[in-house]
């Protein structure tokens, strides 16, 4: 895993990113320090990246792709920093090496094996009520909890409008059938009726060209300036990997200092990505995981307030009175969220922003690397995998002076080795 931030003001930005990165599967991981996910576009250009997620597209390392792009931009510069993220990925587009059928069909395999051990796991549950109910499950019930839940989620992919990739539904059926069928017969032991067979390859063909990034995606943020850009700008997308030579990719986010508060994005930002708990926490004043259980017991009080009234005093409300309850705890519920939010903007957010906007350039660099030393020392004293971990790489983006490394480890020796 990895942990990220960009803090930006008007005089410019700062960047900092751990170097731990995760190998192996699931019980079986190892965590290495040296990983580079931080990188100067070039000499010539005021352009940071960031890569957090895969550490590598269509199984090439982005260190390569990264270095291998500025070879191919050399001194061509652009006016807006949306220009310099288009270029990349016509770079990706027109390069061959980046293209490979065989990649192809791991990009296709990461997706619907995500997607279906979720619903396995689903049906596994449900499973497990019926048995500690007493009841006896068939393969028939557990085919029809699957056709439930598969038809559920083809449904909920086919309602999204954006479309990412342009796809045939007979031409992917039959490149994708092995990769498929492999994944279905590794999570799913009995044999399934030809109409479930089918919804699956349907499955797959949705989860693929619209909205779904595995967790083999990578996120890759581009910051800087453009030539006419005076102040920071940052740009985060998405990006799976290329499927019968298109390439799947969404924009994410998009951030920009201004010359007021109330244009764009104010006059500060911080900005995290990847684990970002600890940042979080720092800038809202609340655990995020924290809040969402918090909110998470407050809807369920509110959603059974009326059965709790009715089983306690004695009462019995109409269908009518028990609606409006619900839209009475609806209301409550809402007031309580703006309520909170309301305080951490008053109390968290809009006090450190207004720190922010104020700090030189070395407090920038200061503040990200300690964000993400945070980060770390909080995996560290936990039981959780310690996925983030030093040597944290620091970066500064300025106008005038460009991109200045503060940190930075290197695995070169520029005592011997002096063209470094």
């Amino acid at each position: 895993m990895t942990a990220e931030v960009v803090i930006m003001n008007k005089l410019g930005m700062s960047l900092a990113a751990d170097s731990a990165i995760t190998s192996g599967r699931e019980g079986v991981q190892k965590v290495y320090n040296s990983a580079n996910k931080l990188f100067s576009l070039s000499s010539n250009h005021p352009v940071g990246i960031m890569v957090y997620g895969a550490a590598s597209f269509m199984e090439v390392p982005w260190d390569v792709i990264i270095k291998s792009y500025r070879d191919y931009l050399k001194d061509r510069k652009f006016d807006d920093l949306n220009y310099y993220v288009d270029d990349f990925l016509d770079f990706l587009r027109q390069d061959e090496r980046f293209k490979n059928k065989e990649v192809e069909e791991i990009i296709v395999y990461r997706t619907f094996s995500d997607i279906l051990k979720r619903i396995v796991r689903e049906v596994e549950d449900d499973i497990k009520t019926e048995k500690d109910n007493g009841s006896d499950v068939t393969d028939e019930t557990v085919t029809s909890w699957l056709t439930e839940c598969v038809s559920r989620h083809i449904s909920t992919y086919r309602e999204k409008e954006d479309m990412y990739l342009h796809l045939e539904y007979e031409e992917f059926k039959e490149r994708f059938t092995d990769v498929i069928q492999e994944i279905k017969n590794d999570l799913i032991s009995f044999e399934l009726p030809q109409y479930l067979e089918e919804n699956l390859f349907e499955l797959a063909f949705e989860a693929t060209r619209k909205d779904y990034f595995s967790i083999g995606s990578t996120g890759i943020v581009f910051t800087g300036f453009g030539e006419r850009e005076i102040f920071p700008h940052l740009l985060n997308y998405r990006l799976e990997g290329f499927v019968s030579g298109q390439l799947k990719f969404k924009k994410i986010k998009e951030k920009k200092i201004s010359y007021t508060n109330d244009k764009d994005d104010g006059t500060a930002e911080v900005t995290a990505f990847a684990q970002r708990e600890m940042v979080d926490s720092f800038i809202s004043g609340i655990e995020p995981n924290m809040e969402d259980a918090i909110f998470g017991i407050i809807d369920k009080v509110l959603t059974g307030y009326d059965e709790q009234i009715q089983k306690h005093l004695g009462i019995e409300f109409t269908d009518d009175q028990v609606k409006a309850m619900k839209n009475m705890g609806n209301d409550i519920y809402t007031s309580i969220e703006d309520a909170v939010e309301e305080y951490q903007q008053k109390n968290y957010i809009e006090p450190l922003l207004g720190i922010v906007r104020s700090l030189p350039k070395e407090d920038l660099a200061e503040m990200a690397e300690a964000l993400i030393n945070l980060t770390s020392f909080k995996r560290r004293v936990t039981r959780a995998t310690e996925s983030v971990g030093p040597p944290i790489d620091v970066a500064v983006i300025t106008k005038g002076d460009g991109f200045v490394w503060i940190k930075r480890k290197n695995y070169v020796d520029p005592v011997i080795n002096a063209r470094f």
